[in-house]
C-alpha cells in the first residue's frame, strides 16, 4: 500500500495513513498522508530543501526535510492523538518550568555515573 491521494470526502484512518507512509517515503506520499493545513508549509519547506541541495551539491538538507515531514505526517495521522500529545508535552514542560517534578527520570551525578558503569561493562 502506497500512499495515494484518497477520494474526495474519504479521510483514511490513522492506521491506514500510516501504513501507506511505512512503504512509501516519498514527498508525495508524505504530502498525501498531510493533513490540509500543512500543505503550504510543507510545499514551501521542501522547495526551500531542494533550491539548498542543488546550490550546495549535497542531499543532506533535502533528507532532513522529507525525514522531518515524514515523522510529522505520522504523528497526526491521528489528529486527536496529536493533540494530546501537544497537551500533554506543554503540562510537563510547564511543570518542569516550575521546578515539579515531570515524572522522568532526573539526570544527575549519580545516575549519569550508573549509566557509564554500566556502559563500560557492557551491559
Amino acid at each position: 500500500m502506497t500512499a495515494q491521494p484518497h477520494e474526495p470526502g474519504h479521510r483514511p484512518t490513522p492506521d491506514e495513513i500510516r501504513a501507506s507512509l511505512r512503504d512509501d517515503r516519498s514527498p508525495r506520499a508524505i504530502r498525501a498522508a498531510l493533513p490540509v493545513e500543512d500543505l503550504d508549509a510543507f510545499d514551501r519547506q521542501y522547495r526551500e530543501a531542494v533550491r539548498k541541495a542543488g546550490d550546495e551539491l549535497d542531499l543532506t538538507p533535502l533528507h532532513e526535510c522529507v525525514e522531518t515531514w515524514w515523522r510529522h505526517a505520522v504523528l497526526k495521522a491521528d489528529p486527536a492523538e496529536y493533540v494530546q500529545m501537544i497537551e500533554r508535552a506543554e503540562e510537563s514542560q510547564r511543570r518542569a518550568d516550575l521546578g515539579e517534578p515531570t515524572g522522568g527520570i532526573p539526570w544527575d551525578e549519580t545516575f549519569e555515573a550508573r549509566l557509564r558503569s554500566k556502559a563500560h561493562k557492557g551491559r
